[in-house]
């Protein structure tokens, strides 16, 4: 038998596995990908394909190439390849599809109003709006509970900034319908044995709280209804799921910072916040040790907690209690606090620092510098009896208007969104100039924010101011007026 030879043909060789320019030149490829050697020196494009057959027929020549005549064509640079392509007539396309289709337009266009505009003025930094918009509507798509108290809130913004709502005729109505479909959905979900949507429940009493706090609504006290619903609802979720999985911090770090603040609002009533009660598995802080810079609420976690004592202290104070030793106790506390928060750059929750500008570092420093004289404030004034010309006081006074007034006025995305409460309290000592200087800047936060409690909180304090008969009680005053009134 002849021997093969072992030596190459001279004749070029097809290449079957090559790209499709050497094959269609019908030359050897030397594969190399992404791009062979014959294109590179060519300096041409470089691609690789399989050409398929069907039934031993090329694609166009095939029973199934036939079906589909008119809707399919080859490509522009292969006569083997081919895309699928319709007639305009052969699909019915909607120009818009429905994304939340149980929701009308208006309330679709107000569920992206709160994403893009109403959720600004409730956050102190635009990587808080982002987590609470992660946070919420996602719950909200599964709790209707939850997607009417948002679109309430969102409706509200909407008439303060645009004095109006989208196809909306009667705003007040719609705002109320929302309201109350949303605290019908939650009393159905409460009546339910088990705290799946625990979450979503808790996001809706706070929604609803804001709600009813930036109405500005001076006689309204369900904002204090919500507070202590949301006190037992979190109970009612950590009894039934402890050990399940972290909960929410942007929802417990508000209930405790609103519930602190409650406690300190004089209208003649007892304190709602039990400070010794500290479920297993929540995040209220209990020591120097895990205190931080609250980003959300705008001052550290432990001075809230203090804050909540200041006003337990207090309301044992207006029942005849004594003051001495809690009053050194609290304010021993604050000055430490002061010590260790304003000598050096603060203390952030793990992993939000670095999401924060240098500027914003300064304007929460300033803010929580502005809560700490705050607190000095109450302790002085409430527990210790100093007068309102105190050295003490005075020099807090100064210090709360020099802090707001150095951190830039802006639409919301800002710790400038908290200063409500230091403002206000400033303002019920200030004498002289500093009203001046407290008006305006509670003036130009209305401007920018228009938060009709902002409003109020300037209305309560000419009032106050111009009342000579109280002697500088505030609560006297807001009772007389039956004011429910909370700085916030």
């Amino acid at each position: 038998m002849a021997e093969r030879s072992l030596e190459p043909s001279s004749k070029a060789q097809r290449s079957h596995s090559g790209c499709s320019r050497c094959k269609r030149r019908r030359q050897k490829c030397d594969e190399v990908k992404p791009q062979c050697g014959r294109c590179s020196e060519a300096a041409v494009e470089c691609e690789y394909s399989v050409r398929l057959r069907w039934g031993g027929r090329t694609f166009d020549r095939s029973r199934f190439g036939d079906c589909l005549k008119g809707s399919v064509r080859k490509t522009a640079d292969s006569p083997d390849g081919f895309v699928y392509a319709a007639s305009a007539a052969a699909l019915s396309v909607p120009q818009e599809l429905p994304v939340f289709p149980t929701l009308s337009t208006a309330e679709t266009g107000l569920l992206y109003h709160y994403t893009e505009e109403a959720s600004r003025i409730t956050c102190c930094g635009s990587h808080v709006q982002k987590d609470l918009c992660q946070l919420v509507v996602p719950m909200a798509v599964e709790s209707p509970a939850l997607m009417n108290a948002t679109l309430a809130w969102a409706a509200m913004h909407s008439v303060e900034f645009r004095g109006q709502i989208s196809g909306v005729t009667n705003p007040t109505g719609f705002i109320a319908t929302l309201k109350a479909r949303s605290i019908e959905h939650l009393r159905r979900e409460l009546q339910k044995p088990d705290m799946e949507q625990g979450d979503a429940l808790l996001a809706t009493v706070r929604t609803l709280c804001q709600c009813e706090i930036h109405s500005g609504s001076n006689q309204s006290s369900a904002w204090r209804v919500h507070i202590k619903g949301a006190k037992a609802l979190m109970d009612a979720i950590e009894l039934s799921q402890c050990g399940k999985g972290s909960r929410p911090r942007f929802l417990y770090r508000w209930y405790d910072a609103m519930n602190s603040l409650a406690t300190l609002a004089s209208c003649g009533t007892t304190a709602m916040i039990d400070i010794e009660h500290k479920p297993q598995g929540s995040l209220r802080d209990s020591g120097d040790a895990t205190a931080y810079l609250d980003d959300y609420n705008g001052y550290s976690t432990d001075l809230s907690r203090v804050i909540g004592e200041i006003g337990v202290a207090v309301a044992a104070v207006h029942q005849g209690a004594s003051s001495t030793e809690q009053a050194e106790r609290l304010e021993a506390a604050i000055l430490k606090i002061m010590e260790r928060d304003n000598n050096s750059v603060p203390t952030f929750y793990p992993g939000v620092v670095e999401r924060l500008t240098p500027q914003a570092i300064l304007e929460y420093s300033l803010c929580n510098q502005a809560y700490q004289h705050t607190a000095l404030i109450y302790v002085r004034r409430q527990l210790q009896g100093l007068t309102r010309d105190a050295p003490e006081i005075q020099r807090s006074v100064k210090r709360i208007i020099e802090c707001v007034s150095s951190i830039t006025p802006s639409y919301g995305l800002s710790p400038a969104i908290v200063l409500t409460t230091p403002l206000f309290t400033a303002g019920c000592e200030a004498l002289g100039e500093d009203r001046d200087s407290v008006r305006q800047l509670l003036s130009q936060l209305y401007e920018l924010l228009k938060i009709r409690n902002i409003k109020l909180a300037l209305e309560v304090l000419e009032a106050f101011w111009a009342d000579e008969n109280i002697n500088g009680d505030l609560g006297m005053l807001l009772r007389r007026k039956n004011w429910n009134f909370i700085p916030y």
